[in-house]
């Protein structure tokens, strides 16, 4: 996998387990086959949200890129860029 695919699944992985909704995050453990509804019930609110972030990691690493920047884009998900200033000077230029 690239590296420049990898810095756009973390930002949305991150995204996605900022909400602390663990209700979705187990519904979607369970409709993934990655656990019974009763072992995603036993889980405390960290441990689903790593079990939850792992499974989208990975969902995420296999998908196309394409279909990575959709998510991006359904997700409304965006990150600041640091650019060194010889790069800003050229973006305010433009």
């Amino acid at each position: 996998m690239s590296g420049e695919k990898l810095s756009l699944i973390k930002p949305l992985v991150n995204h996605l387990t900022e909400s602390g909704d663990t209700n979705s995050w187990r519904t979607e453990l369970v409709h993934a086959g990655i656990m019974t509804l009763e072992e995603s019930m036993a889980l405390d609110a960290n441990a689903c949200r790593a079990a939850f972030k792992a499974m989208k990691m990975t969902q995420l690493m296999y998908a196309s890129t394409q279909e990575v920047l959709d998510e991006l884009e359904n997700h409304q998900v965006s990150w600041s860029v640091d650019l060194n200033d010889d790069f800003q000077q050229g973006a305010i230029c433009y």
